[in-house]
């Protein structure tokens, strides 16, 4: 049983709104006391509907330490799901720094995608630095690796477009890759933040996934299930790594460029999912056919 009581969350994107939904859940079963949201403006939606859930609201300043640590104050948990710019730019860093100072227990950096430890350049590197970090301060992470989730890997953002029947993958189709939904990722956080004890959390790296599969696979399951052919653009890898070398930004091109190489969590032996018996993630085919 965790003793973890306050968590806040940092962010309030598609990944950050999904945890906290389900940090509500726990919240309303007795397992936690108090949520909180970091959010750079009360003017969103999102943020504005927590409120009105019981939600406590802190506006921050990533630049600002000072604000950062008046937020944290009394927090347990830090759950990161800031975005790319916020990794590369070291407001997540910022954020772990006021979290020690503040007294939190536990970091999850964002993560929510491939494993990243030990990158030294790409766009893997800024989330490495931040665990480098988080060791010198010492305090603890847990890092949430998920594989591709499911709502981009499968959106005109990656080069998908299923409703007209087109897409585009780098390399091949055949290699084997894990995929999670942004769902089943912030149940996954949810439960092992409300169920773990600390010690079964601490400086643990979790490798989960929904699905491992390849697209090749996806896209003759999805034709078969809808009886709908797909045209398919396959780009290769040098191509891939030349655009991405020129622009890091191409986020089309990165993915892309996971895609045509593999990328799973890890060994099927090694995963994670084991931590929540219950969890039954979703497979690729009954997200992407409903």
């Amino acid at each position: 049983m965790s003793d973890f009581k306050t968590v806040a969350v940092a962010g309030v994107g598609n990944v950050g709104t999904d945890i906290i939904e389900e940090l509500l859940e726990k919240q309303s079963e007795g397992r936690l006391d108090k949520i909180v949201l970091l959010t750079r403006s009360l003017s969103s939606k999102a943020a504005e509907a927590f409120t009105t859930r019981g939600v406590q609201v802190a506006t921050v300043d990533y630049a600002d330490e000072a604000s950062l640590l008046a937020a944290l104050t009394g927090v347990d948990v830090v759950v990161s799901t800031v975005g790319h710019i916020a990794v590369q730019d070291g407001s997540q860093a910022t954020l772990a720094r006021a979290a020690k100072e503040a007294g939190v227990r536990l970091f999850l950096p964002s993560e929510y995608g491939g494993v990243t430890g030990g990158h030294q350049s790409g766009p893997f590197a800024g989330k490495a630095k931040v665990h480098t970090l988080l060791k010198e301060l010492d305090l603890p992470y847990a890092l949430i690796h998920t594989g591709l989730l499911m709502k981009f890997a499968f959106s005109p953002i990656a080069g998908i477009d299923l409703p007209n029947g087109k897409a585009t993958i780098g390399g091949d189709g055949t290699p084997t890759l894990s995929f999670t939904t942004i769902r089943d990722a912030a149940r996954f956080v949810a439960y092992i933040l409300t169920t773990l004890p600390f010690e079964k959390l601490a400086w643990r790296v979790f490798c989960v996934e929904g699905d491992r599969i390849s697209y090749n696979e996806v896209f003759e399951q999805y034709s078969v299930k809808t009886g709908k052919p797909l045209s398919i653009t396959r780009r290769p890898i040098s191509e891939l790594q030349a655009v991405v070398n020129a622009n890091p930004a191409d986020r089309t091109s990165a993915i892309q460029l996971v895609v045509a190489r593999g990328s799973t969590v890890g060994k099927k032996e090694d995963l994670a999912n084991g931590d929540f018996p219950e969890w039954n993630p979703k497979k690729v085919i009954d997200v992407i056919v409903t």
